[in-house]
């Protein structure tokens, strides 16, 4: 029989795991230095992803569809002209050299058969 204590710890993990995904639901900044500075950002009132890679020209998709990956990942993939943009989101502390402090998604990114690594916030 479960304690009345371990209820609660229970109920607490989930609603964690809720509100963390919570974070996505919003505006999204995701971007990285691995193999080269790239960004994406996810405008939900603009209804549209800028993605941009050093040495490409930025261009634009369709907002992500929100899926579940392995291991209680998201994958949210946004539809370009050139093919999908696959971001694969880890809820753990990331550090990419691009901010001073930790934020709160890992990211690893499918793009034309490369894995671009970073790290994802919500954006205010």
């Amino acid at each position: 029989m479960f304690k009345p204590v371990a209820i609660l710890a229970l109920a607490a993990l989930g609603l964690s795991a809720c509100s963390a995904e919570g974070d996505l639901a919003g505006n999204v900044e995701v971007g990285g230095t691995d193999p080269a500075y790239w960004t994406a950002q996810i405008n939900r009132e603009e209804g549209k992803v800028v993605i941009s890679i050093l040495g490409e020209p930025s261009f634009e998709g369709a907002l992500p569809v929100k899926s579940s990956g392995a291991g209680g990942a998201v994958l949210l993939t946004s539809k370009t002209g050139q093919g999908d943009f696959v971001m694969n989101l880890t809820h753990k502390e990331c550090f990419d050299g691009l901010a001073e402090s930790a934020r709160p998604w890992a990211v690893t990114v499918t793009w034309k058969g490369e894995i671009l690594n970073g790290c994802a916030m919500p954006k205010g």
